[in-house]
């Protein structure tokens, strides 16, 4: 056998050695699983892991060494493997973000922000909003959802994924069959109207929420467009209480006497003085609730008044002894701020 052969079975037997050694120990046998939620670890490294190839640790890390989906697992907005030993590797992956969730056959339908449908299940997850009065397809996994108007589903997408960014997740969305969007967030009931000014729409519903929370009733936002047309809020009336005769007419008398406050006609209001002079109104407006409900944008604090930019008092809101607003509902504003007070 001659020199050169002789070298090249050496170089042959060598270079099989070596990937016997690098197929043979260079084998995942654990595999560390971090960022998922909805799916099981168990899951993820069957879809991962399932052939020769993908079980070499050198492959794998190789594979999945920069955040990226995976063909294997679409329900993955990325994987990005680390080896830790020749046996060993951590994985760290993000699942898609789930903006909304329709109903087909009593079946939840969850989608992304682009309309591909996530999952098909019976499981309700919570601070997904759920919209109603639209009508689907037969949903298909890791595809688009599918319905006549596509329009429409611009719109749902947009204003799911709006919510969500806000952290302002409602219990459902209502579209009627105008196209006019109706949300419920716990007792209050919010009215978008068209998907005009949606983002205007949601960034003042933010705001204004906060002010609202607890209460039950009806906050109107369909003719807004983003500057300072009114935005009003209807509370539910009561159910009216019984009252034993003896009370109601200890009632009337109290009535009768005045509220104490120093007013004029009861009202918490106090009357500007007419003395001929003028106070310079200053300082940024805030928002409060008037007694007929609708959203005033530039209240300011007069001489211990409320009143708004023109200097008329705003019927219903009153300053309290440290200073903060009390609004028609019952709101305590910080006028410095224009937050609620803690």
């Amino acid at each position: 056998m001659s020199r050169g052969i002789r070298a090249a079975a050496i170089f042959a037997v060598i270079i099989g050695i070596a990937a016997a050694v690098v197929l043979g120990v260079f084998r995942i046998q654990s595999i560390d699983i971090k960022g998922n939620e909805r799916y099981a670890s168990e899951q993820i490294r069957d879809d991962l892991i399932y052939d020769f190839k993908t079980r070499n640790t050198l492959f794998f890390s190789w594979k999945y060494r920069s955040k990226g989906p995976a063909d294997d697992a679409p329900y993955l907005a990325s994987v990005q493997a680390t080896m830790l030993t020749p046996t060993s590797i951590r994985l760290d992956v993000a699942e898609n973000q789930l903006v909304g969730r329709v109903q087909y056959q009593e079946k939840n339908v969850y989608y992304d922000n682009t309309g591909v449908v996530q999952e098909i299940s019976d499981t309700v997850y919570e601070g997904i909003p759920l919209v109603t009065g639209i009508e689907i397809e037969e949903p298909q996994l890791y595809q688009k959802l599918t319905m006549d108007n596509t329009s429409t589903l611009r719109t749902m997408l947009n204003i799911t994924q709006l919510l969500i960014q806000s952290n302002l997740i409602p219990d459902s969305v209502k579209f009627s069959d105008n196209g006019n969007m109706r949300m419920r967030l716990g007792s209050v009931t919010v009215k978008l109207g068209q998907d005009e000014y949606l983002e205007e729409k949601i960034a003042n519903l933010v705001t204004i929420y906060p002010q609202i929370a607890g209460q039950e009733g009806t906050l109107n936002m369909e003719g807004f467009t983003g500057k300072n047309e009114a935005i009003t809020f209807k509370a539910k009336e009561p159910e009216p209480v019984e009252q034993p005769a003896s009370e109601a007419e200890n009632s009337e008398s109290l009535a009768g006497e005045g509220s104490g406050d120093g007013s004029a006609d009861g009202s918490g209001n106090q009357a500007p003085a007419d003395d001929g002079t003028t106070e310079e109104i200053t300082g940024t407006p805030f928002m409060v609730f008037d007694s007929s409900g609708t959203l005033r944008y530039d209240a300011h604090v007069v001489n211990g008044q409320v009143v708004d930019g023109y200097g008329n008092l705003i019927d219903g809101c009153t300053v309290d002894e440290n200073g903060n607003v009390v609004d028609a509902y019952w709101n305590v504003i910080d006028p410095n701020t224009g937050q609620l007070a803690q």
